[in-house]
């Protein structure tokens, strides 16, 4: 037991003798600065390696959706409106019957402007068929008849005429004679004429007053049935139905408004460009638009007009931006934003805009090479993107770029303490 007591005595000394001999060699020996030992180990840095990058500039401007469009259901004529058969917010599809007016009277002159019709275009087939057969044989017995009358009367007349001339009858008797005889020739002649007239059927003056009479017929039966289709009111397009200010059994002026239809399946913004932007616009370009309302959801527009004059009060054009809404969530009055391209540019060298030093004459970024040194490289620059600036030239893709750090000298060595890019 006192053999390990002794040895552990031993151990404990010869431990205590070597700590002492390295604290009193850390003392004796010269301290380095922080700064020596960051020029032996490099100055720390932040860097962004360049990359090629699709850019766009993108403007953004504000405005409420309207309707494309928009009108007042009215009718063309002052009536009792019988019935409405819609009501507010109400989805309809074009040509669908939204109001009926008290179209009694209509329905009347429209019967009797069927019933004239109907007697005009009879005449007209009568007169173009010309005379039937059988009505030629009326007219011909008819003839004959009248033929054999007067020839019987002309025999009497010849007999008084003689039997007066002989005083054996009456001046009264020679008279009435002389009368029947000039009656049955005005009918016999009458007949005759009547016979021929059939023979060669109607004139054409009484075809084309039969004509008129069917043209005139046919009018009247148009604006008759004008007349009852004005009593029924319906969508000219599909839409919504808004503002509705009158209700069954009211009187409801011509022209005046029963309520109003718009079309939410097509919307639009009107939006005041500045002239800066508007040589970059065009028509057809597609736009972004945003709601707040919906503000997980993007919606699809399309420049529609471009006004070519400006407004003399702040220099910008009125441009109309049409917009897509087959869904119906948009709705007129919302607060939107359009989110237009100005400008891009494909692949092109981008590193983060505070990287970009100048000296006055030129500017420059600094980046770290493979043997972990700075060095300076002269850059032209491009456009600014969303705070990444675009290097035209002097840089390529993959070089390391400093963007934060102590003053660096060139040729200084460095470690990088953050890539951006990771």
């Amino acid at each position: 037991m006192k053999k390990w007591l002794l040895l552990l005595v031993i151990i404990l000394a010869l431990a205590a003798g070597g700590a002492y001999r390295i604290y009193e060699n850390m003392h004796n020996q010269p301290v380095e600065s922080i700064d020596k030992l960051q020029e032996k180990q490099g100055l720390p840095v932040r860097v962004f390696t360049a990359q090629r990058r699709d850019l766009q500039e993108i403007i953004t401007i504000s405005g409420s959706i309207r309707p494309l469009q928009l009108i007042s259901i009215s009718p063309t004529i002052t009536e009792r409106i019988e019935k409405i058969h819609v009501t507010t917010g109400q989805k309809v599809e074009k040509g669908q019957l939204l109001v009926s007016l008290d179209a009694r009277e209509s329905k009347i002159n429209l019967d009797q402007a069927q019933a004239s019709l109907a007697e005009a275009q009879e005449q007209l087939t009568r007169l173009l068929n010309g005379s039937r057969p059988e009505e030629i044989e009326i007219a011909r017995a008819q003839m004959e008849q009248a033929k054999a009358n007067f020839e019987m009367q002309q025999i009497e007349y010849e007999r008084q005429k003689k039997l007066y001339q002989e005083e054996a009858t009456t001046l009264q008797r020679l008279q009435d004679a002389e009368a029947l005889f000039n009656n049955s020739k005005a009918a016999y002649e009458a007949a005759q004429a009547q016979y021929e007239l059939v023979q060669k059927g109607p004139r054409q003056e009484e075809i084309q007053i039969a004509q008129a009479r069917l043209a005139l017929a046919q009018a009247m039966l148009a604006q008759a049935q004008k007349n009852l289709d004005d009593h029924e009111l319906k969508a000219p397009f599909a839409g919504v139905v808004s503002h509705k200010i009158l209700e069954a059994g009211d009187i409801v002026e011509m022209n005046k408004p029963i309520f109003q239809l718009l079309d939410i399946n097509k919307l639009y913004l009107d939006l005041d460009i500045s002239e800066l932007y508007i040589p970059r616009i065009s028509l057809g370009q597609q736009v972004q638009i945003t709601v707040d309302c919906l503000p997980e959801e993007t919606f699809s527009g399309v420049v529609d007009e471009i006004n070519p004059l400006a407004n003399q009060a702040d220099r910008s054009y009125m441009t109309r931006i049409l917009i897509a809404n087959p869904e119906g969530k948009l709705l007129p009055g919302m607060f939107a934003r359009a989110h237009i391209v100005i400008r891009q540019i494909q692949q092109a060298v981008v590193i983060p805009a505070d990287a970009v030093k100048s000296d006055g004459q030129q500017e420059y970024v600094l980046i770290v090479d493979d043997d972990m040194t700075v060095r300076r490289v002269n850059v032209t620059l491009g456009g600014i993107f969303n705070n990444m600036q675009e290097i035209t030239s002097g840089l390529e893709a993959g070089d390391k770029v400093v963007t934060l750090g102590q003053a660096l000298s060139e040729g200084a060595k460095v470690v990088v303490a953050e890539d951006q890019n990771q």
